[in-house]
């Protein structure tokens, strides 16, 4: 009893030092969500000097609540380039943690990375949607715990659900050159690591063909897209263009409008993601849509099993995605 009414007098001190509750304290040094990262961080602080050290986080079933961090994009990207539906995703999050009690938190990348400088983020499991994070984070993780999960992101020793790039964006190049296309570029995105296996998808089609070039028009960013870009394509003497996303194919339909060039009539021109921007798009883009749902459910589930059971099993599965098409598109056979 002497150990408890010592130990319960330190946290009164805690407590008082910080101008805190004492189960605020008690929350922090259990790893328990409800402090904000400023508090807990001072918290943490006086702690240390008390001798105290947080408790590993351990998920008993009997607990009332799960607490989910869901980390997305910028809002700034979102907003120049809406391919991401924020409703879809957590929607499919909820369907797999349908059975249990659940808060659901959505946070652009930059203030989770900034979140992870304290000593725990208070979340029982984190899903990544179409951003991955540096190794120290990972490690970071890694030591709090928290198991986490990535979405629309292949990550070589990590747990994931994507959607197959490659095998996409070789259905869809194979659909160009059966319907005719002679001259396919492909306008990628060299700064996202998605590109690589579109990229791929592009050129093992274009080989498996035989008698065609492969023309990488790549620039380093979906924001890119200038009247150059246009011109280089015309001056690759394309017939057809295969961009990384919707956002570029609409910003290369415009300045080849802007130009004169008629799409589809002088070249045709695809996109990827399915994305809102397409539906107000003239001509409506033939695309690619990611099977974010899908990809959203199967990750929420392997979650779902490692937070409560303890699974260690891997999570390695890429989704195919579904040719969407458009009249952006005009065979030339």
């Amino acid at each position: 009893m002497a150990v408890k009414a010592d130990r319960a007098h330190r946290l009164e001190d805690i407590a008082k030092r910080c101008g805190v509750s004492i189960s605020s304290v008690s929350r922090v040094l259990n790893n328990e969500p409800g402090v904000s990262a400023e508090t807990r961080k001072r918290i943490l602080a006086a702690a240390g000097q008390h001798e105290f050290r947080p408790r590993s986080r351990k998920r008993h079933l009997t607990r009332s609540m799960l607490d989910l961090l869901v980390v997305i994009p910028e809002e700034e990207e979102l907003s120049a380039n809406p391919f991401l539906n924020i409703s879809e995703l957590v929607g499919a999050i909820s369907e797999a943690f349908r059975a249990e009690k659940k808060r659901v938190e959505i946070a652009p990348i930059g203030d989770f990375l900034h979140s992870l400088g304290g000593e725990a983020t208070g979340v029982d499991g984190v899903l990544f949607a179409y951003r991955s994070i540096g190794e120290s984070e990972r490690r970071k993780l890694v030591d709090l715990k928290i198991p986490y999960v990535f979405i629309s992101r292949v990550i070589p020793g990590e747990n994931y659900v994507s959607c197959n790039y490659f095998k996409s964006m070789l259905t869809l190049t194979r659909i160009m050159i059966e319907s005719g296309h002679r001259r396919i570029g492909y306008l990628g995105n060299a700064g996202n690591p998605n590109n690589t296996d579109r990229c791929r998808g592009y050129t093992t089609a274009v080989r498996e063909a035989g008698n065609l070039d492969i023309m990488d028009l790549s620039v380093d960013s979906i924001f890119g897209v200038d009247e150059k870009t246009a011109r280089g394509c015309l001056e690759h003497g394309c017939d057809a263009v295969l961009c990384f996303n919707d956002y570029m194919a609409i910003g290369l339909i415009n300045r080849l409008q802007g130009m004169g060039v008629s799409v589809p009539g002088d070249v045709s021109v695809t996109g990827f993601d399915d994305s809102p921007l397409r539906r107000v798009a003239v001509p409506l883009l033939t695309t690619v849509r990611q099977p974010t749902s899908e990809m959203a459910f199967l990750a929420s589930r392997w979650l779902r099993d490692n937070i409560l059971n303890r699974s260690n099993r891997r999570l390695c599965i890429e989704v195919e995605g579904e040719i969407v098409l458009g009249d952006s598109v005009r065979a030339r056979n």
